[in-house]
């Protein structure tokens, strides 16, 4: 059985009748590749989750734009599935085969088909990363 935050994830994805995998990682592994990971925002009391690769970093500008919510500030994300909160995918993730993102706990992760994804949290997607050679944004 899984730790209570993480079962309530594999309950949601059978309650949705979504095919993804849940995983425990070993004392001491990294999250494997193609792990991304959410970052929130908020802008006048609405919370904003942008999900994007691990080694990138989300460019608040374009994030934004995207979102329509000028003026967002770094904070706390919900929880998977990002209840109550506007979810985008940075395009990147529909390249995958799958998309893997933290569940319910440090050692805990989620992988799901990338449309899966953007279905279960009614996301949308754009391009959100800080453009790596100009390292502003």
């Amino acid at each position: 059985m899984w730790p209570e935050p993480v079962e309530r994830i594999a309950a949601l994805l059978r309650a949705a009748h979504v095919e993804g995998r849940i995983e425990e990682l070993a004392l001491g592994v990294d999250s494997p590749e193609g792990t991304f990971f959410a970052a929130g925002f908020e802008a006048d009391g609405s919370t904003v989750v942008a999900i994007v690769p691990g080694a990138r970093e989300v460019d608040r500008g374009k994030l934004a734009a995207a979102s329509d919510s000028p003026g967002l500030r770094p904070a706390p994300a919900p929880a998977f599935p990002f209840e109550s909160a506007r979810v985008l995918v940075d395009q990147t993730a529909l390249a995958g085969r799958i998309v893997w993102l933290e569940a319910g706990s440090g050692r805990h992760i989620v992988g799901l088909a990338p449309q899966l994804l953007i279905g279960l949290t009614q996301a949308e997607t754009a391009d959100l990363l800080l453009d790596q050679q100009s390292g502003g944004g």
